[in-house]
């Protein structure tokens, strides 16, 4: 029988904001990089639109060149890429001895690799790099995470933010519908250490891609934990 005891509350709520700020600036990036090209060749003003659909503020920007460099790279920008990455690490930092060190490394290269794209004649090129050591992570969370229960509750994360994420930027229905078992699979050996109401809430609602019910969806997930 699994001792709950042994994961704090504090560890529960750090290792699913992990896997939720990780799962933000892996997938917000591959969001940015097939949306930026379209932006500078067809409209400048297609950032607020970009900005609306994450529910982010767009007014802070005062235009595409601005957004461009401020969105990735800003640390006084909380809705940042680098911000959600910074947040990550801090998490990991905290879960290293849970979550390993050669785990922890994977976020601390995509951090550094950020950085350097500040200063890169090619965003573009390190940010697809800075997606390549978070996919390493996640392979580094399957084979050093031994924990079963810590590793779902990262898990539940992950796959909370892709949900959130697919509902906001409207993904057809079926690939919303491949998401949520993959989440509720992650619940069922820590079920105790999430929101019973929510969690009931998710396995009792049909069908969370169907336009009537994704913002019922939205708010059961963001109250998962």
């Amino acid at each position: 029988m699994t001792d709950y005891s042994a994961i704090s509350a504090e560890q529960a709520d750090r290792l699913y904001w992990l896997g939720r700020y990780v799962e933000r600036v892996f997938s917000t990036l591959q969001l940015f990089n097939r949306s930026i090209d379209r932006m500078l060749d067809q409209n400048d003003d297609d950032y607020i639109e970009f900005c609306e659909r994450l529910a982010i503020p767009s007014d802070i920007y005062s235009g595409l060149d601005d957004f461009q460099n401020r969105y990735l790279f800003d640390p006084e920008n909380p809705d940042s890429i680098y911000s959600n990455l910074s947040r990550a690490y801090d998490n990991a930092i905290v879960l290293r001895s849970f979550i390993t060190s050669e785990t922890l490394a994977f976020v601390q290269l995509a951090l550094n690799r950020l950085e350097r794209g500040a200063l890169a004649d090619s965003a573009f090129l390190e940010t697809q790099r800075v997606a390549d050591w978070l996919l390493a992570f996640w392979g580094s969370v399957d084979d050093k995470v031994a924990d079963v229960e810590r590793r779902d509750l990262l898990k539940v994360g992950k796959y909370s933010e892709r949900l959130d994420l697919m509902i906001r930027l409207d993904f057809p229905d079926r690939d919303i519908e491949t998401v949520v078992p993959r989440l509720l699979s992650h619940t069922k050996r820590v079920a105790v250490l999430l929101n019973e109401d929510a969690l009931k809430g998710l396995h009792a609602l049909d069908e969370l891609g169907l336009e009537k019910n994704r913002e019922e969806a939205l708010k059961l997930v963001n109250s998962l934990h």
